[in-house]
């Protein structure tokens, strides 16, 4: 580095990545330094920081340049672009930023346009133009929470009716019909000795953790209770290993709390680019309230599609000219309101009060 730089940035280079003669790095093992540097910022710096550490880097970076570059893994996995779907779709919502909605938007097109196959099934892996490999129970599961999210983010119910597709084809392959619980590999994937049913939650939650929050949150969009039956299956039949190790299995808790609840069903009736009905969805988006479903009725047309695809919407109507929440609680419903304080009371329910 002080080939590279001259002594000023060194210096600056040291003293904000917390560098040490020393090193700062600490075995775990031994509880001893081993001369080794973890370059780290504790603090977001200011502007005029920000533009002098930029410029260092750059020249960092075109000195490594001249180097063989490390090895780029360039595949592209549906299940972890499910995953990451899921975190830009989450985080459009949470920080309004359209950047976020954007990628998580071009990136499901491009699952589904890649490596999507007919009678919604999925493949696994794209590279070098070539799709390949049956899809996982990961891939399925994953990629149907992101489309959920996106639904959420974007009230575009093409997402939510892929992800019920989708959902069903998962149902159809992986479902097992004599003791519950999906396996990791389809009924027409590679033949192996034994088919597999993941529950781990690690770095990477479980392919049946996700399925089952799935299918409960889809159950509240539909009011079907079928999924909701399947569900509580999986619940019971990996009840067990679950109560032996609940830090195993923190996902499918989740999962499991969204099934105790209080969780809720959520119907805003209003004209979907209105002032009125963004200030309502603001409202709901701004609590933490993870157990839940949003559903736009879109007042503004004569037979809102999601008439036919919910069987519970088709009365949740503008008020007054105003629009609505509607905020049903485990399937029990409140007075409407187009109140924003009402709507966090209604969201702050405990079993004591949901009722």
């Amino acid at each position: 580095m002080e080939k590279i730089l001259d002594k000023n940035e060194v210096d600056l280079v040291i003293r904000n990545f917390r560098m040490e003669i020393s090193g700062n790095y600490i075995e775990e093992a031994t509880r001893k330094k081993t001369g080794y540097n973890i370059l780290h910022l504790e603090k977001y710096p200011e502007e005029e920081l920000r533009d002098k550490l930029e410029n260092i880097r750059t020249k960092l970076f075109h000195h490594r340049k001249s180097r063989v570059p490390p090895h780029k893994d360039t595949k592209i996995l549906t299940d972890w672009n499910g995953l990451m779907i899921t975190a830009l779709a989450r985080g459009a919502i949470v920080f309004q930023e359209e950047e976020y909605l954007n990628a998580a938007e071009k990136a499901i097109h491009f699952i589904l346009s890649n490596l999507g196959e007919s009678h919604n099934r999925l493949l696994h892996r794209y590279k070098d133009g070539l799709s390949e490999i049956k899809g996982f129970l990961t891939d399925y599961a994953f990629l149907i929470w992101g489309l959920i999210e996106l639904y959420e983010a974007t009230f575009d119910l093409h997402y939510l009716k892929t992800a019920f597709a989708l959902n069903e084809a998962q149902i159809e392959h992986f479902w097992d019909n004599k003791s519950g619980g999906f396996y990791f590999n389809a009924d027409d994937s590679e033949e192996l000795l034994t088919r597999p049913k993941d529950i781990y939650d690690g770095a990477i939650p479980s392919g049946n953790s996700i399925a089952m929050l799935n299918m409960l949150r889809l159950s509240y969009f539909t009011g079907d209770p079928e999924l909701e039956e399947l569900a509580d299956i999986q619940n019971r039949v990996f009840s067990e290993k679950i109560k032996a190790n609940p830090l195993a299995h923190t996902q499918f808790l989740v999962a499991i709390d969204f099934a105790i609840g209080p969780s809720y069903s959520i119907v805003i009736g209003g004209d979907s680019l209105a002032e009125d009905t963004k200030v309502l969805i603001d409202a709901i988006n701004s609590a933490y309230v993870p157990n839940k479903v949003i559903i736009q009725r879109k007042t503004e047309l004569n037979s809102p599609e999601i008439d036919e695809f919910s069987n519970f919407v088709q009365y949740f109507d503008k008020l007054n000219g105003k629009a609505t929440a509607y905020i049903c609680i485990n399937k029990m419903c409140k007075p409407p309101t187009d109140d924003r304080n009402t709507i966090l009371r209604y969201l702050n329910a405990s079993w004591s009060t949901s009722s």
